[in-house]
């Protein structure tokens, strides 16, 4: 078994799941209500939205955001986030619409991921987004369907594409952007920041679990997630 790298230097986040998927590829890396993945599926779930992300046109450099209550689709748009060189907002549902409005105008986001809980709001705001092209539902609708999973299905995951997909990251790349209080009060945060976060939690073993409660828009939700996954747990969202 390789060893497991320590986290002295500052490393991309991309890593982590590539380093359990050589270690355990059928271990469970995520569950969050009926969802069970383990790190090969991650792997793969990752994969589709970086070609997705792709084929909407999200260039490096530039953002798309979330809109959900902690689901897997959270973390994989932040990893396909670190693999194309675009930016994941994860916003805050508990702002007010005008905040989010706000949020979404100044960030020219042209996609977003939002939880099935959220649809009626951004029916109600779509109207004033200009820049939104794409609204991907996450989670089951009143018919049964996954707008999301579908999504997933559509893009194309070989590793030709994944290639030509994958951007060439730096540690100081911002990956992901979230927003704990308000609109003024948003944390930007590399692969370098992010590294940093996870060290300063207390270290986990392959085969345990760790639950994250927090809601992924705060940091300390975010770094549980990364904190579990890099040491190989269980890592169990919970909803809300």
């Amino acid at each position: 078994m390789p060893p497991r790298p320590t986290l002295d230097e500052p490393a991309l986040i991309t890593e982590l799941v590539k380093r359990n998927l050589g270690h355990d590829p059928r271990a469970t890396a995520v569950e969050c209500g009926e969802h069970r993945l383990s790190w090969r599926e991650l792997d793969q779930r990752i994969r589709h939205v970086a070609s997705g992300l792709r084929a909407s046109m999200v260039r490096p450099g530039e953002r798309f955001a979330v809109l959900s209550h902690n689901h897997p689709a959270c973390i994989e748009a932040m990893f396909a986030a670190a693999l194309t060189g675009t930016t994941a907002v994860i916003l805050n549902w508990r702002l007010s619409e005008d905040l989010i409005i706000e949020i979404l105008q100044r960030e020219r986001i042209t996609l977003v991921f939002a939880g099935a809980e959220f649809a009626d709001l951004i029916e109600n705001i779509r109207p004033r987004l200009d820049d939104l092209d794409t609204v991907v539902l996450v989670g089951r609708n009143e018919h049964g369907s996954d707008d999301y999973e579908l999504w997933l299905d559509l893009h194309e995951t070989g590793e030709s594409m994944y290639e030509r997909t994958k951007h060439r990251p730096h540690v100081d790349d911002q990956v992901l952007q979230v927003h704990p209080a308000d609109d003024q009060e948003h944390v930007a945060l590399s692969h370098r920041a992010l590294h940093l976060g996870v060290a300063e939690v207390r270290p986990a073993a392959p085969g345990d679990t760790k639950v994250v409660e927090d809601p992924l828009f705060l940091l300390r939700g975010v770094l549980d997630a990364l904190h579990g996954l890099h040491h190989g747990a269980r890592t169990v969202l919970v909803r809300s």
